[in-house]
């Protein structure tokens, strides 16, 4: 049996996900497509690995069953939306209108969109195979920490281009010509919104490097002046500089949203590092003086079109946008539109009040989005599934006596891209949502502590 090891699978996995936001933040069917084909195959290679002996999962199901469970029934409930199996009575309402104007039965089902509810369960299944492949190879610390620095890099790399890009003013992304955006930077991304999320969670992971560097001594442990000045100097201010440029892209995109629940990822790390003593209280609060005030700075230097935004609100449409999402989800609180498949159930109830002339195909608000295409059951099993890897990371920050700062970033990464959700849709981008798994599979991961039994 063909088996690869498990340092070989994970640094594949990274790989994937680093490679994700290049093209176009993977959001195009050929992109997503291939990415779940290959998360798939890394899937069943690392069983193939178990399976011959060669390797092992220290990590077993029941530790997570309270999110694996429940993220199994919505993958479920997902899939039964796209079936013509079901009874007539619990299809969407659209389907009976279509068999009438037809004058001849037609095949339908809850979804209004069968083929994009499945396309979207695939999608699904591919960052939840990110996550367990993350979960199980990010158990041994020195992936955790190669998965933490690759993200801050990459994130480092595609901001860096996105500044090049953004100052020669060649509006392409890659070698194609911009349609969208001109004049704000979106890296390899075609949303500004979108490449502002993912450029918070770069920051987040070299914020977190640059915090883990600083760390304390440990009792007994003693660093002599140098060590201290090689410790800062080497060690923890190119995480620093790296989240300067970033944070200078991030602003250039002059996205407010991404700005705004960057800042409240940020506040989690800070407030997260200090719960779990990865530095002392009284640093987190005057690095979170320093890091405000360079903020401020990089804001003076570059955002000067986000604070124009961030003072405009006239022209946002997304309040009429989301009552009209909140009376679709009124009209199916139970079995949702399908998953996947707000653009065709949107058309129903958009009215004069959306009078821009654009098409939309996000909610602008995931959670909204969630609860209209799953409906109201399916997507709290979701959120409860998402909240229990929450509750995990944050368990093993105040348990651990090390290496806090993998849980710290994801609970600070999850909380960056919930507060985004609120606004936008930046984690139904694949590059972004497997980025995201990749820092909960790690920070899970590194929730337990060593002394706790592994299976096998």
């Amino acid at each position: 049996m063909f088996a690869l090891s498990n340092t070989t699978v994970f640094r594949l996995v990274l790989a994937v996900v680093l490679l994700a936001p290049l093209p176009l933040g993977s959001y195009r069917p050929w992109a997503w497509s291939l990415l779940a084909v290959v998360v798939g195959v890394l899937l069943l290679l690392w069983c193939a690995t178990v399976l011959a002996g060669k390797a092992r999962a220290p990590v077993p199901t029941d530790r997570l069953w309270a999110a694996v469970i429940p993220f199994a029934l919505v993958m479920v409930w997902a899939f039964v939306q796209s079936l013509d199996a079901m009874p007539r009575v619990v299809w969407h309402p659209l389907w009976s209108e279509a068999a009438s104007a037809l004058g001849q039965p037609v095949a339908g089902g809850v979804s209004v969109d069968p083929e994009m509810s499945r396309t979207a369960l695939m999608r699904l299944m591919t960052y939840g195979g990110v996550f367990w492949l993350a979960l199980q190879l990010g158990r041994e610390r020195s992936r955790a920490r190669e998965a933490l620095v690759a993200v801050a890099v990459a994130g480092v790399a595609y901001a860096t281009y996105g500044l090049v890009v953004h100052f020669s003013e060649w509006e392409h992304i890659l070698w194609l010509e911009k349609w969208a955006y001109i004049g704000d930077l979106t890296s390899t991304f075609v949303n500004r919104n979108a490449y502002g999320a993912y450029a918070g969670l770069g920051a987040v992971c070299c914020l977190a490097l640059f915090l883990h560097a600083l760390k304390p001594p440990r009792p007994g442990e003693t660093r002599r002046a140098y060590d201290l000045t090689e410790l800062v100097m080497l060690r923890a201010m190119p995480f620093l500089v790296g989240a300067v440029i970033i944070g200078s892209a991030l602003l250039l995109t002059h996205s407010r949203g991404a700005f705004l629940s960057t800042g409240g990822g940020l506040l989690a790390l800070l407030v997260a590092v200090a719960a779990g003593q990865v530095v002392r209280p009284r640093t987190a609060i005057i690095l979170g003086v320093v890091l405000g005030a360079i903020g401020l700075a990089v804001l003076g230097i570059s955002g000067e079109g986000t604070v124009k935004r961030l003072a405009d609100t006239d022209s946002d449409v997304r309040t009429d946008l989301f009552r009209l999402t909140v009376e679709a989800i009124e009209d199916a609180p139970w079995s949702g539109h399908g998953f996947g498949a707000f653009l065709p159930a949107f058309r129903m109830y958009r009215d004069v009040s959306l009078a821009a002339d654009l098409i939309w195909d996000f909610a602008h608000n995931v959670h909204l989005e969630l609860a209209m295409d799953f409906g109201l059951p399916a997507a709290a099993l979701l959120y409860l599934s998402l909240a229990t890897l929450v509750l995990v990371c944050l368990r093993g920050l105040l348990r651990r006596r090390r290496d806090q700062i993998y849980p710290a970033a994801a609970v600070s990464g999850a909380t960056l891209i919930g507060l985004h959700g609120i606004v936008d849709f930046s984690v139904q981008m694949p590059a972004i949502a497997v980025t995201l798994a990749l820092l909960l599979g790690i920070g899970c991961a590194q929730s337990w502590r060593t002394a706790e039994s592994d299976a096998s």
